[in-house]
């Protein structure tokens, strides 16, 4: 029997519009399609600002992956390895959010790229996707718990490991027992933290290549000349790829909490603005430093997964700088909680979004007064609360290791998704005669279609690189272990598509037929007028205005 599946969990025919404007080709409504007011009960809140959501874009992500794992990237691929895995993984990161915007801006759902995919695609498609997603959100929550015990044995070991990640757990869980406005101001005040001590490590990196600290050693690209090149072959790389993945990734963020932005088409296309400095000018500018500052045959970038093992760290040292590793080493514990507040609700949305869909329990789609999808955050947190403490034995370790893996090469997969699903959502809105991005203000990719293209090849070719050094992994014999502490997350994916296709007997969405009213939100007149005045200002107006958060 073939399952009906939904794709926001409204009725398509509440949907409504003002017939003049639309004429005139200006989208506008008094209310929006799909949605209650803020204060009703069982609908998430839209209390997410410009600011909240811009700070999220520019420095979200910025934590253990960049501070710590860059310097095993740096070690497996040397610099020239180091910079073609940030290189493309930055440049599909972005990509991702150009193409996948369009459809978050009309469709501004907590579902996000998930709704999508089952509102143009396959819903057994959407399902296997969401589902592995869940599930590696919550693998990343636990992992940061990890990090979070191993950053503090830099000052000391003699705290129990339960101890520290219950500590982690409770802070991360206190963010959450708030109004969900409460979370955007976290993750908007560790962002601006995070910012700061970005702007300090910059300058120091700069001093240091200078010979302005301590010791007065200069640095003049002695690294370049180390040979070989490439260390580790084709696996090096492919190493890079992985950890440039978890250091820049889940960007998906964005698309996510624009379910809950006052104002999605202003909100998104800025955040995505703040993406792009975040990736090629935090990401990238550090990768230029620490290949300039640290050589890749130092040993103690291989040492144990603190904040010792960090080249700005090990670099800091060399140049005989003190006190600015402890700060580094407070921002990253600050971070951490952050990362795990957004992972908890990355995962709680989700959950509350497939609930809508029809896709998992009907129960974790209840949402209390206060905008908090109290059920599915209960259920997270409890899933979060096993895997973190799995952690604390050596048995339980390794199962963590193959149970995190799923989040390793899931990025990937989005990457094809995403980009399947703006071509068939271009494609049902030409066979619908319904074309929202030729209305007035609508968000289009620039970058179409050549952006999309470019996100499935690449997307293919990473997940080809991840499979190759699951295969033949660094230093490591072949083995079934090695291979499904990589790649565990297609098989697993593969395996909830097809089954959930042969269960529940869905079909690929027909464009013609694929629901173009659910969830959409036009703007109002009061947004149009805002969007008149802005963009009648001066272009360096208008640039200026991403520095007034």
């Amino acid at each position: 029997m073939e399952k009906k599946i939904t794709t926001s969990g409204v009725d398509p025919t509440t949907h409504s519009d003002d017939a003049a404007s639309v004429e005139a080709g200006i989208f506008v409504a008094t209310e929006y399609a799909g949605e209650q007011p803020s204060g009703s009960a069982n609908q998430l809140h839209r209390t997410f600002t410009s600011r909240h959501i811009q700070m999220i874009g520019l420095a979200g992500s910025i934590g253990s992956g960049l501070f710590i794992g860059t310097g095993k990237a740096l070690r497996y691929g040397n610099y020239p390895g180091m910079f073609l895995g940030w290189t493309l993984i930055c440049t599909q990161q972005w990509m991702q959010m150009q193409v996948m915007s369009e459809a978050c801006v009309i469709f501004p759902t907590s579902g996000a790229f998930i709704d999508h995919a089952a509102r143009f695609l396959d819903p057994a498609l959407a399902f296997a996707l969401g589902a592995c997603e869940w599930f590696a959100w919550h693998t990343t929550l636990a992992a940061e718990g990890a990090v979070f015990r191993l950053i503090l044995t830099y000052w000391t070991t003699e705290i129990p490991t339960a101890a520290c990640m219950t500590f982690y757990l409770a802070v991360v869980f206190a963010i959450h027992c708030l109004p969900n406005r409460w979370f955007a101001e976290v993750e908007f005040g560790t962002a601006v933290l995070k910012m700061f001590m970005m702007f300090i490590i910059i300058i120091t990196c700069i001093v240091m290549l200078a010979g302005g600290g301590p010791t007065g050693t200069t640095h003049h690209a002695e690294n370049y000349t180390d040979l070989p090149a490439f260390p580790n072959g084709f696996k090096g790389i492919a190493q890079c790829f992985l950890l440039a993945s978890f250091s820049c990734g889940g960007n998906e963020l964005l698309g996510i909490t624009n379910g809950e932005a006052k104002m999605p088409r202003w909100n998104m296309p800025r955040a995505i603005n703040n993406l792009a400095a975040r990736l090629f000018f935090f990401f990238g500018v550090s990768v230029v430093f620490i290949s300039l500052l640290v050589p890749y045959t130092d040993e103690r970038l291989l040492g144990p997964s603190n904040i010792a093992a960090s080249p700005f760290v090990i670099a800091m040292s060399d140049a005989g700088i003190k006190g600015l590793p402890d700060l580094l080493n407070v921002v990253i514990i600050i971070g951490l909680c952050a990362i795990g507040a957004e992972s908890l609700y990355i995962t709680s949305r989700l959950g509350t979004a497939m609930a809508r869909m029809g896709l998992f329990p009907k129960s974790f789609g209840h949402v209390d007064k206060k905008g908090r999808p109290y059920v599915s955050l209960a259920f997270s947190a409890g899933l979060a609360i096993i895997l973190t403490y799995i952690n604390c034995s050596n048995t339980g370790g390794v199962i963590f290791t193959w149970f995190s893996s799923v989040g390793s090469t899931v990025y990937f997969i989005a990457y094809l998704v995403v980009a399947a699903t703006n071509w068939r959502m271009r494609a049902a809105f030409k066979a619908q005669n319904d074309n929202p991005l030729m209305l007035k203000y609508a968000y289009k990719n620039k970058a179409y279609p050549l952006g999309s293209v470019f996100l499935f090849i690449s997307g293919i070719f990473v997940l080809a690189s991840t499979f190759y050094i699951s295969l033949y992994p660094i230093n490591q014999p072949m083995g079934a272990d090695t291979f499904f502490q990589t790649f565990l997350c297609i098989p697993l994916f593969l395996t909830l598509w097809i089954g959930y296709k042969v269960i529940c007997k869905t079909k690929w969405v027909d464009p013609a037929k694929a629901d173009l009213q659910s969830g959409r939100r036009p703007l109002t007149a009061e947004d149009i007028a805002f969007l008149d005045a802005y963009y009648s200002q001066p272009m360096y107006k208008r640039i200026f205005s991403y520095v007034g958060l």
